[in-house]
């Protein structure tokens, strides 16, 4: 059985990785295993971050903060807040006996990392529930608190997780939660669709068609995946028969949700900063030990995501007698050796909400 330390380990960049491709690569490139390393990466290539920081000292800057990219899995942050917000709010009972057939309703087998280790298959190995590699529960009957998913959607970034919450709490939910940070209509989209698209681009809406559109398009995939049996059978199938090109994964990629460093940062800054019980409720949840916390601080606070070309990274930093750091970063055109390092990317981003010197060398690096 995968142990709590095992699994974050496994998922260090704290997303579903659905896909592992080369990328572009730096010509003469430093050496990412070391914090001077990333900053260098950083400023050789200041047109593939965005990010806004501020330690909660009045130290604050911002990198190109209002660019749309990619969010991936960081926007489960979204679905957290209108979690937990339903809770408080008594909507929602968190000991909720929940079958897991339901839950994995909306997960499309594959999609979420390589077979046999994919999110979803590490969330119900944690929770302890027998599934197989891809993921299908032995016995779909078998029940798990509903605190439980939302916590696996976090711990190990299980996509499905996220989806069933959204077809339980609605899209009026996740908006109004996003809405407390200033994130206005947030680009939420079902992940087991966006991943049904790719495999059958045949429901894919035309090029240049409106976002929402293709967000109605996968939203149809997956509640028709969740509810029709002969549709389900079909995708193992198409995915071993016509697997997508390269090209296609990459195009997907920059295509799927997206969202800016200043919206996410305005989103968890507001989950940091308020003291009502959705938004505890919330920091109970992000508090993953992904790296050693500040020294005297209250709790680290992390979600972030990944998909090929890209990693988003979301921190707050709680201390008892001050206001929270929060930081968000963005990286589009993403190398193998980022995501391979990015655990030191991790744990500088963390270093600059607490420690001057790197909070100076970070701006620096992007040139501010």
């Amino acid at each position: 059985m995968l142990t709590r330390r095992s699994l974050l380990t496994s998922v260090a960049a704290a997303g579903a990785a659905t896909f592992v491709l080369p990328s572009l690569a730096l010509a003469d490139p430093p050496d990412q295993s070391t914090p001077e390393g990333w900053l260098a990466r950083l400023a050789a290539r200041r047109g593939d971050v965005s990010a806004v920081f501020a330690d909660g000292t009045g130290r604050r800057f911002s990198h190109l903060p209002d660019r749309s990219l990619t969010v991936a899995s960081a926007i489960k942050v979204v679905h957290l807040l209108a979690y937990t917000t339903a809770v408080a709010r008594g909507r929602l009972d968190p000991a909720e006996q929940v079958r897991v057939g339901d839950w994995g309703a909306r997960h499309p087998y594959i999609g979420d990392g390589p077979v046999g280790h994919g999110n979803h298959r590490n969330a119900l190995t944690y929770l302890g529930i027998p599934c197989d590699e891809y993921g299908v529960a032995k016995d779909p009957d078998q029940r798990v608190p509903l605190r439980s998913i939302a916590q696996t959607m976090i711990l190990v970034s299980d996509n499905s997780a996220a989806d069933y919450l959204r077809s339980r709490l609605g899209d009026r939910a996740l908006r109004e939660a996003a809405a407390r940070g200033g994130w206005r209509m947030p680009d939420v989209r079902m992940f087991g669709g966006e991943v049904l698209l790719l495999y059958f681009p045949e429901y894919c809406p035309p090029p240049g068609s409106p976002v929402e559109v293709r967000r109605a398009a996968g939203d149809a995939l997956s509640d028709r995946f969740a509810c029709d049996p002969s549709f389900r059978a079909q995708v193992l199938p198409r995915a071993a028969e016509k697997p997508p090109s390269a090209e296609a994964i990459m195009a997907w990629s920059a295509a799927t949700g997206q969202g800016s460093a200043a919206q996410l940062f305005g989103l968890h800054h507001e989950i940091a900063t308020s003291r009502d019980r959705a938004a505890v409720l919330a920091q109970q949840l992000l508090d993953v030990p992904i790296t050693k916390k500040p020294s005297g601080s209250k709790a680290l606070l992390y979600k972030g995501g990944n998909l090929p070309g890209f990693l988003v990274l979301g921190f707050d930093v709680l201390w008892p007698d001050r206001r929270p750091g929060t930081s968000t970063i963005f990286l589009k055109n993403c190398t193998p050796e980022d995501l391979q390092y990015a655990q030191v990317l991790i744990q500088l981003c963390v270093d600059a909400l607490y420690l001057p010197d790197t909070f100076s060398a970070l701006e620096r690096a992007l040139g501010h």
